[in-house]
């Protein structure tokens, strides 16, 4: 029979579960009456349980800042990406501020999942007056759509909900040309900095994955724990581009530095470039699609977990990039894989 036990001035209901194991239920009050009226609801379930009509999921009325907690320290427990448990816990945090910390996670539906859509609406970025793209509160969409997927298969709700993303137009990847190359890095002032960018557009990685990374002969290594795809990935290197990676990558420059900077360099261009250090990583998307025409191994090189990501670069024109980008126009091979 379920009963009370104190602990740190807090009362929590203790019980046993089939299998002799035990667990303890917090009822967040020191109150001892309060804590009696939930230890004869906990009494109630526990007999629903031992006739299996519940799960032991279902014992506690989860509410929702715990369930974020949980949901979060699970995300921990098995190696999630920190900058993966970072967009989480931003979402997560909206969502609890559209509603309630106290709201049973039972009781969800895509009218909480609305009150943050349309908080996210209205929401400022930082001290600025700009309001966050949709892209943005798509991210944070997907985000809670994960969490809730975790909340059924661990018992704590009974449907799989899932909230509707914003329909937006989908632009084409914004890429550097060689022109724009040459104006940039003829404002960077920095040896080292010019080494760090040089290498992000010869090698495509993501602007965490420098900082991880390690060069073995011709390739740069991405550890699988650093990269979004789970597992190592190789990149082939330039012999003329080792000397600016081993620049780069000792005592890196930090991620936020980096982007500043090439901000900072864009802007003096005339005209200034209205694109960021990602358009580097676009930039030799398309760069070895041309060369390859093999879209499966330009996956492999950018780490994509889903081919459908990397699809997005076979809706330019091939001559169009052969033009813009100046690469040599590929040799005849046969079986090209996935051309647009």
């Amino acid at each position: 029979m379920a009963s009370l036990v104190k602990k740190r001035q807090k009362w929590y209901v203790r019980i046993r579960l089939p299998g002799c194991k035990e667990r303890t239920f917090p009822t967040k009050t020191g109150n001892r009456r309060q804590a009696e009226q939930f230890l004869q609801v906990f009494q109630q379930k526990e007999a629903l349980l031992k006739a299996r009509l519940i799960t032991e999921a279902e014992l506690e009325d989860l509410d929702l800042e715990d369930a974020v907690n949980r949901f979060i320290r699970e995300c921990k427990l098995n190696g999630r990406r920190p900058t993966t448990i970072n967009s989480y816990q931003l979402s997560l945090d909206n969502l609890v501020d559209a509603n309630s910390p106290r709201l049973p996670v039972k009781s969800l539906s895509k009218k909480h999942f609305q009150k943050m859509v349309d908080m996210l609406h209205e929401k400022k970025i930082g001290d600025t007056k700009k309001k966050l793209k949709e892209n943005t509160i798509n991210i944070r969409i997907r985000s809670v759509n994960t969490f809730m997927n975790w909340l059924y298969k661990e018992g704590y709700v009974l449907d799989r909900i899932k909230a509707s993303e914003i329909k937006v137009d989908e632009p084409l990847p914004k890429f550097l040309t060689p022109q724009e190359l040459d104006d940039l890095y003829a404002k960077v002032n920095n040896p080292k900095m010019l080494s760090t960018l040089k290498v992000y557009e010869g090698t495509g990685m993501r602007l965490s994955e420098l900082h991880h990374s390690y060069r073995e002969g011709g390739f740069i290594i991405i550890p699988a724990e650093f990269s979004k795809s789970r597992r190592d990935r190789m990149i082939p290197i330039d012999e003329d581009l080792i000397h600016h990676y081993e620049i780069a990558a000792n005592e890196p420059f930090k991620p936020h530095t980096i982007t500043h900077a090439f901000r900072k360099y864009a802007d003096k261009v005339d005209p200034p470039i209205e694109k960021t250090l990602h358009s580097m990583r676009h930039t030799y998307a398309l760069r070895k699609l041309q060369e390859t025409k093999n879209i499966v191994a330009v996956k492999e090189l950018l780490g994509h977990a889903d081919i459908k990501t990397t699809m997005i670069y076979t809706k330019f024109p091939p001559e169009y990039i052969t033009e813009m980008l100046k690469v040599d126009p590929p040799k005849p091979v046969d079986g090209i894989v996935a051309q647009a």
